[in-house]
C-alpha cells in the first residue's frame, strides 16, 4: 500500500501551545489538551525571568457519529487557565472519566470530566523541589502492585529521578493527603528523564496463566539510555508492601538509541527469550522493536523523518497460528515532533524459536509547521484503543506546539 498523505479536515488554533492531549474514553467525542507557555520578563535589574502557566481545553469533535467524510468540526466546551504548564496527562485505566496529569511545578493533578465539564479533585507536590517539573505521568496496570484493589502511579522529573506513588482517585476534596509514595529510584545521572512505562507480562512458556504476572517499569532518558526494573511476581512476603520488591535493573547505557528515549511502548506478548518487548522511540527519529535483554537488543527498526516523541498502540491483532506460524499485528500513532504524525503497522512473525518483525508507514499527516508533540485517535464507542473493532478508517487529531495548531484528519487503514 502506498503511504497516504491526508490533508486535514478541520484546523484551528489555539491561545497557548500544545503539550498534550488525549481523548475521554467515558465521552468519546471529547478530548482533553494540556497547554505550557513559557513566558519571559525582565525584572528591575535587567535579569530575565521566566513564567511558566498552561491550561486544560476541553474540546469536542462535532457531526462524527453518522461517520460522514465531512464530519469532525471543533468546538471548545471549556477553557481552565493554570499557574502552572502542563507536560503530560493520561486517563485512569479503569476509571475512564479521571485524568491526571505532570506539572511544571513538581506537581500532580487530578481532574474529572462529568457532563461536558472538567472539574478539579486535587493536587498535591510529588517532589521536594518545586522548582524540578514533573515530566511523565503513567498509572499502574492491574495486577501490578501487590493488592489489586490498590491504586497509583509513577512519575518522572527533570533531575533524573523516578518515584511511584499510591493515589486515591476517588477523593473530591482538595484538602488531605491523598498520595503516599511507594519507592524511588535515585538519578544516576542529573538528566531529563523523558518516559516512564509500567507493565505487567506473562511468563514465554504459557503454563502460568492463571498465576500473577510479571511487573517491570521502564524508563528512558536524555542521553538515550533505556532502564529495565524486573519486579517480583506477588507473594506473601510482599503482602505487607504495595510494591513489589525489585529484582533486578538493566541500563543499556544508550548502546541503541543514538539520542533521547522519549517513548516506551510495552507490547501485549508473553516475554521473547526471558525479557520484555518494546517498541521504543527516540529524538534519534527511529521507531524500534526492542527486547529488553540485560544489555538490549533491537530487533527491527525504521526511521519516521521526526523526532519519535509519543507512541500510541491503536488495535492490535493475531491470527490463529497456521504452519506453527503466529502473526501479530500492531496498529501505531505516532507524534513524530518536526515532521508530523504517522500511522505505523508493525507486524511481528512467531514460529517456534525464531522470530521476524516488519514496520510499515501507513500514512505521513504533514500540516503542522512546528513540534507534533500529542495526538490521538477517535473511539467511537469510547474506551481507550480500537481493540477487537472492525474499522477501516481513522479519524485523527493531532497538535504542534509553537504554531498551536490542532487538527483533524482522517486515513484508510
Amino acid at each position: 500500500m502506498d503511504v497516504q498523505h491526508p490533508p486535514s479536515k478541520t484546523t484551528v488554533f489555539l491561545d497557548q501551545p500544545p503539550s498534550c492531549l488525549q481523548f475521554c474514553p467515558a465521552a468519546p467525542d471529547h478530548f482533553v489538551v494540556g497547554t505550557y507557555l513559557l513566558s519571559e520578563n525582565k525584572d528591575v535589574d535587567g535579569n530575565i525571568q521566566q513564567t511558566k502557566t498552561g491550561s486544560l481545553q476541553l474540546w469536542k469533535i462535532d457531526d462524527v457519529q453518522n461517520h460522514s467524510k465531512e464530519g469532525g468540526a471543533l468546538s471548545l466546551i471549556q477553557h481552565l487557565p493554570l499557574p502552572y504548564a502542563v507536560f503530560d496527562l493520561h486517563f485512569h485505566p479503569q476509571t475512564p472519566s479521571i485524568f491526571a496529569f505532570a506539572s511544571s511545578t513538581g506537581s500532580v493533578a487530578l481532574f474529572q470530566v462529568t457532563d461536558s465539564r472538567i472539574t478539579h479533585l486535587w493536587t498535591q507536590s510529588v517532589h521536594d523541589d518545586p522548582s524540578i517539573p514533573a515530566l511523565f505521568l503513567a498509572w499502574t496496570p492491574p495486577k501490578f502492585l501487590t493488592q489489586d484493589q490498590a491504586d497509583g502511579f509513577a512519575v518522572t522529573f527533570s533531575d533524573g529521578t523516578t518515584a511511584l506513588f499510591e493515589a486515591q482517585i476517588t477523593s473530591s476534596s482538595s484538602d488531605g493527603n491523598h498520595l503516599s509514595e511507594l519507592g524511588s529510584f535515585a538519578a544516576k545521572h542529573m538528566i531529563e528523564v523523558w518516559f516512564v512505562a509500567l507493565a505487567t507480562f506473562q511468563d514465554e512458556s504459557h503454563q502460568q496463566r492463571g498465576s500473577s504476572e510479571i511487573p517491570f517499569i521502564f524508563t528512558g532518558d536524555d542521553f538515550g539510555s533505556l532502564n529495565t526494573r524486573r519486579l517480583a511476581q506477588k507473594s506473601t512476603e510482599d503482602e505487607d508492601e504495595l510494591l513489589p520488591h525489585l529484582l533486578y535493573e538493566h541500563d543499556d547505557r544508550a548502546r541503541h538509541h543514538t539520542a533521547g528515549v522519549t517513548s516506551i511502548l510495552p507490547l501485549p506478548l508473553p516475554l521473547w527469550q526471558g525479557a520484555p518487548l518494546l517498541l521504543t522511540g527516540s529524538y534519534d527519529e527511529y521507531l524500534r522493536v526492542y527486547n529488553a535483554t540485560r544489555k538490549g537488543e533491537v530487533l527491527a527498526e525504521m526511521c519516521l523523518g521526526g523526532g519519535v516523541w509519543r507512541l500510541q498502540l491503536i488495535s492490535t491483532q493475531c491470527s490463529h497460528p497456521e504452519d506453527k506460524v503466529q502473526t501479530w499485528k500492531f496498529l501505531v500513532l505516532a507524534s513524530c515532533m518536526h515532521a508530523g504524525t504517522r500511522v505505523v503497522r508493525v507486524t511481528g512473525r512467531f514460529k517456534e524459536s525464531s522470530l521476524s518483525w516488519e514496520m510499515g508507514i501507513l500514512a505521513e499527516f504533514t500540516e503542522h509547521e512546528s513540534m507534533n508533540y500529542a495526538s490521538d485517535v477517535w473511539k467511537p464507542d469510547g474506551g481507550y484503543d480500537l481493540q477487537g473493532k472492525e474499522v477501516s478508517e481513522l479519524l485523527c487529531v493531532s497538535s504542534s506546539f509553537y504554531d498551536r495548531r490542532l487538527c483533524t484528519w482522517r486515513v484508510d487503514v
